[in-house]
């Protein structure tokens, strides 16, 4: 396994819902199968076991509490987990199939199996709506010999998978603990049957299934969210003696500029100089994602932590056609210190009176008359985190001081 986490190889946060673990999965999955990288065989087999872990809630708690190293002993066989049985191998079945339609399912149970193709679209197009025409090949049964791969009188069952297409393989995913998955069988290349290569279909070369063109179009609807899948039946690969796969394209919402999407509302950040802060303002902000530019007029003070909601100015709903909100939140900008040279006095009569605490004798003995200097912020961060660490340091050695003469950890501030 690679010394990445679980969450590292699939690519997710560690707050992750079940099904962002699962389309995470069925992404990666896509792209790094042997079938289709031979180069990934490894990192593919990584992102099973970690889709294997964090797809299951009773896994996922241990593995969030111990690590992958969890100690776990298998006495046995019979600790081993059936590949039929088990669930997580659903996704796996879903993206694949059987590895070339010949093999049998012993329970008689066979997932649905479709193909995912990820369609990256901006926000503006998700606003508007699009249509996309994709150009794809797909393999179908060899009409030469029908999806045989050759004549039916010589083809002999593999036995190397005894005809299912596939084998148990056994790895080890811990110390003392064995698991086995299911494989494609590398002897008849997961058809469960084999042919001598003179027998062979000249067209399809013995492969059963050979390549051809189509193209798809796919509607993209005003108001789609990042996740949704458009579903074509039967358009995917089709394997001989198998239903054709289903084609699923899942839309990925790309990263906006300045514009985050939370349902059917929209969120900008922006910056506004004091003056606008404080007497209002009337501005061209930015072009909003249906193309308009968005003139804002708000008058009187505004606050840092104030929030400007525009109505009707959000995303539009795929379902009604109504538009969400637009949020805008500011951040307030203010002149340059080293050039800004006001007239105090006009400028405190402009603004509202100051109140400060008046302390008394009963509050305070004396009085001490300080001057404040300004320290730059990032400054005034390190010079706190330097103080924790060595908080941290010294908590540490008067721990080891009590327990004895042990090596004492070294620290260091910067």
């Amino acid at each position: 396994m690679s010394a990445r986490s679980y969450y590292e190889i699939l690519e997710v946060e560690t707050t992750a819902t079940d099904s962002e673990i699962k389309r995470a999965y069925r992404r990666l999955a896509m792209m790094y199968h042997p079938d289709k990288n031979p180069e990934g065989a490894e990192l593919f087999k990584d992102i099973s076991h970690a889709y294997e872990t964090l797809s299951d809630p009773q896994k996922r708690a241990a593995y969030d509490r111990y690590g992958s190293e969890k100690p776990q002993m298998a006495d046995s066989y019979d600790d081993f987990y059936d590949p039929y049985d088990m669930p997580d191998m659903q996704d796996l079945h879903d993206m694949f199939g059987n590895f070339g339609g010949q093999g049998h399912n012993h329970r008689g149970r066979r997932p649905p199996q479709q193909e995912v193709i990820t369609l990256d679209l901006t926000l503006d197009q998700l606003f508007k709506g699009k249509k996309k025409k994709v150009k794809l090949t797909r393999s179908v049964p060899c009409k030469a010999c029908k999806g045989l791969g050759g004549k039916s009188e010589v083809r002999k069952t593999c036995v190397e998978c005894s005809g299912r297409g596939n084998k148990i393989a056994t790895r080890q995913v811990g110390p003392g603990l064995l698991s086995r998955i299911l494989v494609k069988c590398d002897a008849c290349g997961g058809s469960g049957k084999v042919i001598l290569e003179k027998h062979r279909c000249r067209r399809c070369k013995g492969k059963c299934v050979t390549d051809e063109s189509d193209t798809i179009e796919v509607v993209i609807k005003p108001g789609s969210s990042d996740g949704d899948e458009i579903r074509f039946p039967g358009k995917g690969d089709h394997e001989p003696g198998m239903p054709a796969h289903d084609l699923v394209f899942v839309i990925q919402q790309t990263e906006h500029s300045h514009i985050s999407r939370y349902g059917p509302h929209l969120v900008s950040s922006w910056e506004i100089d004091l003056a606008d802060a404080l007497c209002g303002f009337s501005r061209d902000l930015f072009v909003n994602i249906d193309g308009c530019a968005l003139r804002v007029t708000h008058s009187g003070c505004l606050s840092p932590d104030d929030v400007l909601r525009l109505p009707g100015q959000g995303m539009v709903s795929k379902d009604t056609g109504k538009r969400g909100d637009m949020f805008i939140k500011f951040t307030i900008r203010f002149p340059d210190k080293n050039k800004w040279r006001p007239d105090v006095d006009k400028l405190r009569a402009l603004l509202p009176e100051s109140k400060w605490k008046q302390f008394d004798s009963e509050d305070a003995k004396k009085l001490a008359e300080v001057s404040a200097r300004t320290i730059a912020r990032d400054g005034f961060d390190k010079l706190i985190r330097s103080e924790q660490e060595q908080a941290r340091c010294n908590n540490n050695s008067n721990h080891y001081e009590d327990m004895g003469s042990h090596p004492q950890p070294e620290c260091t501030t910067q």
